[in-house]
């Protein structure tokens, strides 16, 4: 069983949940290259669809981006691509370890990403 001090409060829990699932957007974010300026705007263009006007979106997700690598950076390397996939794609654990030994990881992740962007 997890120690109280270690777990954040659930709103927090889940909010960190979505930024992690929010991953691959948020990369495509990150890696905007194409933009126009159209008077005094600058416009970013992700696709054919979507269209971004304002850059502090773009701010945005470059920082909850450092926020989950400098979180991730906290595992075992061998646990760390496989706890994103598990809360991103909800692919099952391997069986490298014990099912409390990935719930203690995760748990570290959540709670270093609440720190990082500031919601404990």
């Amino acid at each position: 069983m997890t120690d109280r001090k270690d777990r954040v409060p659930k709103q927090v829990y889940f909010q960190c949940l979505w930024t992690v699932k929010d991953i691959e957007r948020l990369k495509r974010l990150e890696a905007i290259s194409n933009y126009s300026q159209e008077g005094n705007e600058m416009v970013f263009f992700v696709d054919e669809e979507d269209v971004i006007r304002d850059a502090a979106v773009l701010k945005q997700a470059a920082w909850k981006l450092e926020c989950i690598r400098k979180a991730i950076t906290k595992l075992p390397k061998e646990y760390r691509q496989a706890t994103i996939d598990n809360i991103v794609f909800n692919v099952p654990y391997g069986d490298i370890a014990h099912e409390n030994t990935w719930r203690k990881w995760r748990q570290v992740f959540i709670r270093e990403l609440a720190k990082n962007l500031l919601l404990i």
